[in-house]
């Protein structure tokens, strides 16, 4: 059996948390605050993105993705790029990156997977 050694600092127990020596990051805060104002008025379901996120997805072949998304249940990565004319690769690597970030989702299509919108709003945190 092994033999386990004392860690030199051991694991916090989790019953004495304290929250106010925990530092929260402001701008996620903020963007926490915003996306619930944003429910309170009507826009649930509201992804809010960093603005550094933000550029990763405010291009035009990504908006051509998402607005044909927004419209459209294309069976497949290939048919979605079938449908607009771009390569399956650059389709791909573009719904990846927006499944990182949270934009899209797959639904299991058999033997492919079914790009779709995962939220119904996305907006960027205010710039000032």
């Amino acid at each position: 059996m092994p033999e386990f050694k004392d860690s030199p600092s051991p694991a916090p127990d989790p019953n004495e948390f304290d929250p106010g020596d925990s530092e929260i990051d402001e701008r996620l805060e903020f963007r926490a605050s915003f996306s619930e104002t944003l429910a309170e008025h009507g826009f649930a379901d509201t992804l809010v993105l960093a603005r550094e996120r933000a550029e990763d997805v405010f291009h035009d072949r990504r908006l051509d993705l998402l607005d044909y998304l927004k419209d459209h249940n294309p069976e497949s990565v290939r048919a979605l790029a079938e449908e607009l004319g771009y390569d399956k690769g650059v389709v791909s690597r573009d719904l990846q990156l927006l499944a990182q970030i949270d934009v899209i989702e797959y639904e299991d299509a058999g033997r492919s997977k079914a790009p779709r919108l995962k939220h119904n709003h996305v907006v960027v945190e205010p710039i000032v």
